[in-house]
């Protein structure tokens, strides 16, 4: 494959109707907007999720059907929580990445040791460190979608102009303090994803990168070499798709009405082949670690 030619599988709607399967619903009351999702790597079966601005700063703990195990409150605003991502080490990342009037110069990734959901609540869960950042760029920045990779936060810039969307890293370690903020280093663009990206999830080996928006996911390999190629976009109808996450080689996506909808393996790798020839991955940039 070369860096000027993509092999895309996509599903196209039609006599086969949406490849989203629903297999939930967010059931609590207090999951008014969910914004976020990642599945538990320490405890099998629970997903991580909160609600977008305008709410308290509550991290739930659901099953795959949306059921709630628990509710925690985080002793941080909400000032727009975008995305939650997490590490191998009993992490959880709160993303204050939103941005949608562009009026805030400062954002920041919240760090928070992993709760035991199946043991009962101990009180507020405290933010163990924080990581600032700024661009210097002048102009609107928002977004949407963060996750982990190689020991450093990654996040997608929601673009509004169709641009190809473009990968920031964020050091965490250690994290940048309030008057002496990060500034994010470009890791390049993701081929084809033009469309305003609300979620994004890294696989736990750090193989194959999911992006989503509110009608289209995308699923991205990267090679020995660091390249990140498309391999699967997923198009569907749902109301409001606002979070991805991986469950195993399955993606499981929420949506601001409460549903919970899932995407095999099988449904983002097979479909119609279809060949994409786009100049600008002659471009395309190495994800640096």
């Amino acid at each position: 494959m070369t860096f000027s030619t993509c092999i895309a599988l996509t599903l196209v709607l039609g006599s086969g109707g949406s490849p989203l399967e629903r297999v939930g619903r967010l059931d609590a009351p207090a999951i008014r907007e969910a914004s976020g999702i990642v599945a538990s790597r320490r405890h099998p079966g629970i997903f991580w999720v909160h609600n977008d601005s305008g709410n308290l700063p509550s991290l739930f703990a659901v099953k795959r059907d949306g059921s709630l195990v628990r509710e925690y409150l985080v002793r941080v605003p909400n000032i727009d929580w975008e995305d939650i991502a997490i590490d191998n080490d009993g992490h959880l990342y709160l993303g204050e990445i939103g941005n949608n009037d562009g009026r805030l110069p400062l954002r920041a990734i919240h760090r928070i040791d992993e709760p035991d959901p199946t043991q009962p609540g101990t009180g507020a869960l405290v933010v163990e460190a924080t990581s600032y950042y700024r661009f210097p760029r002048s102009g609107r920045f928002d977004a949407e979608s963060l996750f982990l990779d190689a020991g450093r936060a990654v996040v997608v810039a929601k673009t509004f102009h169709r641009d190809e969307a473009e990968l920031f890293a964020i050091p965490l370690s250690p994290p940048a303090p309030l008057l002496r903020p990060a500034v994010p280093e470009s890791l390049g663009r993701l081929p084809q994803f033009r469309e305003p990206a609300t979620g994004a999830d890294l696989t736990r080996d750090g193989r194959l990168l999911a992006v989503c928006a509110v009608n289209v996911a995308r699923v991205y390999q990267r090679d020995r070499s660091g390249l990140w190629t498309l391999v699967g976009t997923v198009r569907y109808q749902a109301d409001d798709v606002e979070a991805i996450a991986w469950d195993g080689l399955d993606l499981v996506l929420a949506g601001e009405n409460r549903a919970l909808y899932r995407i095999s393996e099988t449904g983002w790798r097979t479909g119609r082949e279809k060949v994409a020839p786009d100049p600008s991955l002659r471009s395309a940039e190495r994800f640096r670690k």
